[in-house]
């Protein structure tokens, strides 16, 4: 897993978000408020442009993995959010990446064909994170940025990355202080068969590294969790590194 500032197509990456706030910023109502609202403007606003793997909300970050999708694609997406009809859930991004969905667009809508690419996928993120700041600041009566240092942009090379990631960053609220059991958190994608998180997240393209047992996926999930509280110690240095590093690895 390498930093990037450029981003390909058909590449997955990590997003990392710092939050300016106290570590109460997303404290009981309040996060579930955060993970609803995001995976809303993720559907919103990354759904056309890539598959989404993973999305969590901790008490000053926000984390996701998505895969982007190809050139052919990503030249077709509209460049303003209005411009689409409806919003995008996964189980309509198979027919979308096909061409399927004609009216994802108004009529004689800008795209991003003449645009380089690298510069359309970072401006859907900017619009998801403006987004996200203009609707919580509504929400709570704030007037303040929420966003503090540069987004985090890594880049995953290969499955057995990615299955790290995925596994670790289920875990990433115990480390933030959120030790609800993995059956109690809202606040992650560790029940990919729930249907919120079925809306948003490509819950099959993550069963399908677990060899397609859900079993497999969740049991993981918790065999990194075990050897995480091993670690309780260290938990305030696993704060300020992304996962996919949690256990020393490059």
């Amino acid at each position: 897993m390498i930093e990037r500032r450029v981003l390909e197509p058909e590449k997955t990456y990590l997003f990392t978000k710092e939050i300016i706030a106290t570590n109460q910023m997303f404290p009981g109502n309040k996060r579930k408020w955060a993970i609803e609202m995001g995976r809303e403007n993720l559907s919103r606003f990354l759904l056309p442009i890539g598959h989404i793997m993973s999305f969590t909300v901790v008490r000053n970050k926000l984390l996701f993995v998505i895969k982007i999708h190809p050139e052919e694609v990503l030249r077709k997406v509209p460049k303003f959010v209005k411009d689409q009809a409806f919003r995008l859930e996964v189980k309509t991004l198979d027919q979308y990446i096909r061409g399927e969905l004609q009216n994802i667009a108004l009529p004689q809508t800008q795209t991003y064909e003449l645009t380089d690419l690298a510069v359309a996928i970072r401006k859907r993120f900017a619009n998801f994170l403006q987004s996200f700041t203009i609707r919580y600041n509504k929400q709570y009566n704030r007037r303040d940025r929420l966003s503090a240092r540069p987004t985090g942009i890594y880049e995953i090379q290969g499955d057995e990355d990615l299955k790290q990631i995925l596994l670790e960053i289920q875990n990433t609220p115990l480390i933030h202080g959120d030790n609800r059991d993995l059956d109690k958190c809202e606040t992650n994608s560790f029940h990919l068969d729930r249907k919120d998180v079925r809306k948003v997240v490509s819950w099959q393209r993550v069963v399908d590294l677990f060899n397609g047992e859900m079993q497999n996926f969740q049991s993981e999930v918790r065999s990194t969790r075990s050897k995480l509280m091993r670690m309780l110690k260290n938990f305030e240095y696993l704060r300020e590194v992304p996962p996919g590093w949690y256990f020393g690895r490059q």
